[in-house]
């Protein structure tokens, strides 16, 4: 699971076993961490039959922050793995990823935001619905956004809104606001709404507060959140935001996001910054 889709492992590892156990075949989930790779080795544990389950799914902490000795010793079990074993990749670095997907065996999905967004979401509506509720599609990418791209996040908060809900038929974006835990310090849904209103004054200090805590993928999601709110209010029907100001906009988050990604020598915060107050401006 390279690129933007590393919050999937947890679905990926649930699908294979959902799919176990529609077949009648017993499985067990397993979560490693860091500590469990350096504390026990992997291919012995891997290689280890169980006395209880047919099959183990195992998922793995990002391959691109281990120590390349542990990922030598996975990419080495791989080569010939236990065919009762499914072992979980998330790699947030695309060079190692590559390396991994080149074992013979090893299947790789890489995906973009937008996908792992729309994933996520389809996920949303399809656990609502099963506890006889509704939410539509635009909430639920709202709640991805809002929350974060990782399944583990968002299937929580489906949780705690489903309890929320009560007798409620509909969960839409107030129920989200008010229940779920917005990813990082700042409201990045109300940070473009500053944007939208051209407000520089309220703008910037949420921009400090957003950096303080900040790394390059949490820009990447702010990118992301931006242009949801952009695309949301070009299509209102209301006339909220033109097709030309909201061009503009998508074009300087365009930029800013080729910027994060490397093509620039300033930090995503300079970067993000620099490109807006001109927007604004």
């Amino acid at each position: 699971m390279p690129g933007d889709g590393i919050g999937l492992a947890d679905l990926v590892s649930e699908l294979w076993m959902e799919r176990f156990r529609a077949k009648g075949t017993t499985a067990e989930f397993t979560r490693w961490t860091v500590a469990d790779l350096e504390r026990e080795s992997p291919e012995a544990a891997w290689r280890t039959p169980s006395f209880f389950c047919r099959f183990r799914v195992f998922a793995l902490p990002d391959l691109g922050e281990l120590k390349k000795a542990l990922r030598d010793g996975i990419a080495a079990y791989l080569v010939s793995p236990d065919p009762s074993v499914v072992v979980v990749l998330p790699c947030s670095d695309r060079a190692v990823a590559k390396t991994f997907s080149g074992i013979p065996g090893v299947r790789t999905a890489f995906l973009k935001e937008e996908q792992v967004v729309s994933t996520l979401a389809q996920v949303t509506v399809s656990k609502v619905k099963a506890a006889g509720k509704e939410v539509s599609e635009d909430s639920a990418s709202f709640l991805v956004r809002w929350v974060g791209l990782e399944y583990a996040r968002v299937n929580e908060e489906i949780g705690k809104l489903l309890v929320f809900a009560g007798d409620r038929n509909e969960i839409g974006e107030e129920e989200i606001r008010q229940v779920c835990i917005v990813s990082g310090a700042v409201d990045p849904f109300a940070m473009a709404e500053k944007v939208l209103r051209k407000d520089v004054k309220g703008f910037l200090p949420m921009l400090r507060r957003f950096a303080a805590g900040a790394d390059a993928s949490d820009y990447h999601a702010l990118v992301g959140a931006f242009a949801w709110v952009v695309r949301r209010r070009m299509a209102d029907g209301k006339g909220s935001l033109s097709v030309r100001r909201g061009g503009e906009i998508l074009a300087a988050l365009s930029e800013i996001d080729r910027g994060i990604k490397g093509e620039s020598r300033l930090s995503p915060e300079q970067f993000f910054e620099i490109r807006f107050l001109k927007l604004l401006a």
